[in-house]
């Protein structure tokens, strides 16, 4: 809509003809000229034109879907003049910033059930342990970057932290994901466990798992905490594969905390637990840089023995 260059003028008794001419089409709507459209036909939709423009305006001084200006059934959408044959018609589809407030609100309504603990709130980046960040001077500064940068709708590497418990990798995942939050970018975190509960109780409902699978597979930025750490099986690894797979080619970053290397996750006596586990591990590889962690397991600093 950028390439709509005036308002329109303020015209009044009989010079609404000459005011709204071709020339003045031409000038508001360059497409018009570079379409070769002649004056009889731009004077023919010169209501549509009309509209068109004052509907441009809106949009191009649009703050956000909740402050969208529009009125009624035009409220989150945005037009697009086109040529058919000697005709003009305006194709209408749902506006960028409308699609953006539909996938936080899908994010936040997930978000109150995947697991989350108010607690998650008190990790942030600024209290992150600072022998690890010293430790891992890349890791903190991929972190650091993607939590200050990353915007929704560019392709962005996620990151895939592995390590045995305590030395940190869950503090980092949350302190990235609040702080994202905190620049109101739809994310959510999810713990693994969690997924495949929430799964099991919407089939003993006899639910529809739709709704949770798109959020997961659809959130802007997804985090995964102890993942492929809980009880899975053929029917909810299936379900992960999907979520996974969507987000793979999608572009759509994801960020992992594991004990399990990725050549160990979901691996039982050597095996593979299903046929979709090579596929998954190979995507996340793909999708993710591999980032170890290890060090003294703060959970048991200060223990304080009764013996």
């Amino acid at each position: 809509m950028q390439h709509i260059q005036h308002i329109l003028p303020k015209v009044r008794g009989n010079g609404r003809d000459e005011a709204y001419g071709p020339s003045y089409f031409r000038e508001a709507i360059p497409e018009l000229a570079e379409w070769r459209v002649p004056d009889e036909v731009i004077l023919r939709h010169r209501a549509l034109l009309l509209d068109y423009i004052r509907q441009a305006k809106i949009c191009a001084a649009c703050t956000g879907y909740a402050h969208c200006g529009k009125e009624g059934d035009m409220k989150g959408f945005t037009e697009t003049l086109e040529p058919y044959g000697p005709q003009l018609t305006v194709r209408v589809q749902r506006c960028q910033p409308y699609l953006e407030d539909l996938t936080r609100r899908r994010v936040e309504r997930w978000a109150s059930i995947s697991g989350s603990l108010p607690q998650d709130r008190e990790y942030r980046l600024d209290n992150f342990p600072v022998e690890q960040r010293r430790k891992y001077p890349r890791l903190w500064a991929f972190a650091k970057h993607f939590a200050e940068t990353f915007e929704p709708g560019q392709p962005a590497d996620g990151l895939y932290i592995f390590g045995p418990p305590g030395v940190g990798k869950t503090h980092l995942m949350l302190a990235v994901f609040n702080r994202l939050q905190e620049r109101g970018v739809p994310c959510l975190v999810v713990r693994s466990d969690s997924i495949f509960d929430r799964m099991r109780h919407i089939i003993a409902d006899n639910g529809d798992l739709e709704p949770l699978l798109e959020a997961y597979a659809t959130a802007p930025v997804l985090g995964i905490d102890e993942f492929a750490q809980e009880r899975a099986n053929e029917f909810t690894l299936e379900k992960l594969f999907r979520v996974i797979n969507h987000r793979f080619h999608s572009k759509l970053p994801t960020w992992f905390t594991s004990n399990y290397a990725p050549p160990d996750i979901y691996r039982r006596g050597g095996q593979d637990l299903h046929d979709s586990v090579s596929p998954l591990r190979s995507r996340i590889l793909q999708m993710a840089k591999m980032a170890r962690m290890d060090g003294e397991d703060a959970r048991q600093r200060g223990l304080e023995a009764l013996t």
